[in-house]
């Protein structure tokens, strides 16, 4: 925990201040003792085809020290529809701090509005929404879609913010206001007019692009104002509310001096008449980090400047307590040290383009979505600057950190603070901090739990063990309780692998197994409702018909004339994929002229790389190429999914019982079992039913595991230059960029025949700084 630093501005030594100063300092550690983990996924874009894959990067962040959390390693990553119904999730492993992964989507998906929801088990044991939200759009290719445009006056909605949280009379007043169309978005409107109670006109402003603006109310009366827009011969209104006659608020600008924030503090006389206590202290907080200002309020209105090295890098939260330490006026603002920039520089290579960036005295992790320029799949609402310094913060909708971060500066910083009076801290309540502080009742879960139980007699359990082994290298061993129950736990099993059991007698004897086993810790929920805001128009009008839109055209699906074709069809490899890194395993389908050639199992493995030797009774398998440093050469041999350590059971194993063999000779994926390689053995189902081989281990298929990792692969598009490339299509996503020790970095993308590309980059360094930068790139310059 970082320390907890006091700015006395103004010299008062009370006991009341230096007790309140100590009590904050507790409550702030003790709320934020436990871990807290904010999660951002960088998509390779937001709006996708029913057709296409979601390709994601994840960002994983302890929220005190605002790092990667290298503890992390159970995420789950879950598609919902828009009303927030689960079509899909995802155990996804994290490493590092950071998650990779993808999601297949439904070619039948209905367009609209989906989200991706990502979160850990140990989230819900906190009363703040932790987990993120994500959303994209998915476009059905064979829908009719018609995108609404129907924005008129009659759909606006009016929000109103004062700023400090009340509206007081008496004072001067800073009030905030936002205008949305029925889709969330701000609208730009050049003259809004403030009216008292009598009609008069007071003050006109405007709101920016993205529908925010303020006025000032000065000497607030105690009447109902009103805000009114005159927009396409329509009028729009929005009453402020009635004045409260007593009250003590804050005022910030944050953004007119480099290096120093004013403070005011304002309140009526009233209020100070009538006051009993007029000691109070600013609290300038981010997570268990905070600064006091103790003073005495002793005039209607009270200023500061604090320097802006004390304020915390992102989101700080400031409130004003009094004696009580209840909260009596709160304020966001943000401050950014402007320290965080990318340098980029292009190089054209034929149809390539190199691209080399650098963070300044910074090594990083980096992830880049590459996307023609025109595409309508950009970040504008998916930043990781957004997600972990803004919105994990602050409940907000419709924040475009794009139009703010592209090009900070002392305009940009103004316009994102009438954002943030916008906001009160109202994700971390203040009565919550004082008196809720989180109870650890979830747990951090670190991998998964195999368990079950072993159903039969052991006659000596004290010379006894339970193995249990895969193939990606897997292998530990467990004593025999009394109940003969069992439970691995933190193993990382990849979805769709296998696990096998194993007997084990004086540590080298197989005995016969009978076993019930499980995969648990693998589907936590949960514990929170999510519900992002309903806007009050569609998005889409759809039908199901042929689609008005042009969408690219893939090599997956070719039409062929009617023609007649003599086939001679290659028999299809049935288990081709069923286990881990098959990709580099080369399977046969055994076929007559193999058991011809062969006859039997042992031949047609001598023959195909390995050299077999009978001694007796038994056999003896080793490869050919020996790479083991422990004295063995054989390779895992398993015969329908049941790894078999007695080779003779292969003896007299006839070619006309066996489906297929798969053959590993590197031993690649294997881990240390199959170092030497590995040769998977299936036989025909008759066979299997009838046979009675003597193998003595068993079986778990993994179910609801750990996504497996793959390569990004882009679509097969058929062509490059229309407009339905440059509006739907991807060009390259890369997931894991990292900077060498003086923050440089290079890659290079495709530039499938464009004149401009899109680059987004976003990403994290070893201080813990986010990255974000969207530039255009002219391919021909």
């Amino acid at each position: 925990m970082k320390a907890l630093y006091f700015l006395f501005l103004i010299c008062i030594s009370t006991t009341l201040f230096a007790q309140n100063n100590a009590k904050i300092e507790k409550i702030l550690s003790d709320y934020y003792k436990m871990d807290r983990e904010n999660i951002h996924l960088h998509l390779n874009k937001n709006t996708y085809l029913s057709n296409e894959t979601i390709w994601f990067k994840g960002y994983v962040i302890e929220k005190k020290e605002s790092k990667l959390n290298f503890e992390t390693t159970n995420v789950y990553v879950r598609l919902l529809d828009n009303d927030m119904k689960e079509l899909n999730s995802q155990l996804v492993y994290a490493t590092n701090g950071t998650i990779l992964g993808h999601q297949i989507l439904n070619k039948n998906m209905t367009s609209g509005n989906y989200f991706l929801h990502v979160y850990t088990n140990y989230m819900n044991n906190f009363e703040e929404d932790e987990s993120t939200l994500i959303p994209i759009q998915i476009l059905n290719i064979n829908e009719k879609i018609t995108e609404n445009s129907d924005y008129n006056v009659s759909n606006y909605t009016i929000d109103i913010a004062y700023e400090g949280g009340k509206l007081i009379s008496n004072i001067d007043n800073t009030i905030g206001i936002r205008i949305t169309n029925c889709k969330g978005e701000g609208v730009k409107m050049a003259t809004i007019e403030v009216v008292n109670s009598n009609n008069q006109i007071l003050n006109t402003f405007a709101t920016n692009d993205e529908g925010y603006g303020k006025f000032i109310l000065n000497n607030t009366q105690n009447e109902i104002y009103t805000i009114r827009v005159n927009e396409e011969g329509k009028l729009l209104e929005k009453k402020l509310d009635l004045p409260e006659t007593t009250g003590i608020t804050l005022s910030i600008n944050n953004y007119a001096n480099d290096t120093k924030t004013a403070v005011s503090i304002k309140t009526n006389s009233e209020t100070l008449k009538n006051s009993s206590n007029n000691s109070y202290s600013i609290l300038i907080q981010k997570n268990n980090q905070a600064n006091i200002i103790d003073f005495k309020l002793d005039s209607t209105t009270k200023d500061f400047y604090i320097e802006k090295n004390n304020l915390f890098e992102g989101i700080n939260i400031i409130r004003l307590l009094n004696q009580n330490l209840e909260s009596v006026s709160e304020r966001i603002i943000y401050y950014n040290s402007d320290a965080n920039k990318i340098e980029i520089s292009t190089e054209k290579k034929r149809d390539s383009l190199l691209i080399k960036g650098k963070l300044i005295n910074k090594i990083g992790n980096l992830s880049i979505s590459v996307l023609p320029v025109s595409t309508n799949n950009n970040s504008k609402n998916n930043s990781i600057i957004e997600n972990i310094g803004i919105k994990n913060y602050l409940n907000i909708e419709n924040f475009n950190a794009n139009y703010y971060f592209k090009e900070f500066n002392k305009k940009k910083n103004y316009e994102l603070d009438l954002v943030l009076i916008h906001n009160k801290s109202n994700k971390y309540l203040w009565n919550s901090i004082l008196n809720n502080p989180p109870i650890e009742k979830h747990t951090f879960d670190v991998g998964v739990t195999i368990e079950g139980k072993i159903n039969q007699t052991i006659t000596n359990k004290a010379k006894s063990k339970l193995k249990l082994y895969s193939s990606s290298g897997i292998s530990e061993y467990l004593e025999i309780n009394d109940k003969n129950e069992f439970a691995f736990n933190n193993v990382l099993a990849i979805d769709s692998s296998y696990f096998y059991f194993s007997l084990m007698k004086n540590d080298e004897k197989y005995q016969e197994l009978n076993i019930y086993s499980t995969i648990t810790n693998n589907k936590k929920r949960f514990q929170k409702n999510i519900q992002p805001k309903n806007f009050t128009c569609n998005l889409f009008s759809i039908s199901p018909s042929e689609s008005n839109f042009e969408f690219p055209k893939t090599y997956e699906v070719v039409e062929l004339d009617a023609i007649d074709i003599e086939e001679i069809k290659k028999q299809k490899l049935e288990n081709n994929g069923n286990y881990y890194n098959s990709v580099f395993t080369r399977g046969y389908k055994i076929r007559d002229e193999d058991y011809s050639t062969f006859r039997d199992v042992l031949s047609f493995i001598q023959s195909h790389g390995y050299d077999v030797f009978r001694e007796g009774t038994g056999v003896i398998i080793t490869s050919r190429m020996a790479r083991s440093f422990n004295g063995t050469a054989s390779p895992a041999i398993i015969l329908d999914n049941m790894p078999i350590s007695d080779f003779s059971t292969l003896t007299n194993m006839s070619l006309q019982d066996i489906d297929e063999i798969y053959i590993n000779k590197h031993g690649f994926g294997m881990g240390n079992d199959g170092i030497n390689g590995s040769i998977r053995i299936y036989t025909k189902k008759e066979y299997a039913q009838k046979a009675n081989t003597n193998i003595k281990s068993k079986a778990l298929i993994v179910k609801n595991g750990f996504l497996e990792v793959k390569d990004y692969k882009n679509p097969n598009y058929q062509e490059y230059t229309s407009n339905s490339f440059k509006n739907h299509g991807t060009i390259d996503w890369i997931p894991n960029i990292y900077t060498n020790e003086n923050g440089e970095f290079e890659f290079t993308i495709p530039t499938l025949k464009q004149d401009k590309i899109q680059l987004n980059i976003q990403g994290i360094d070893n201080y813990g700084n986010l990255y974000e930068k969207s530039l255009e790139v002219n391919i021909n310059e």
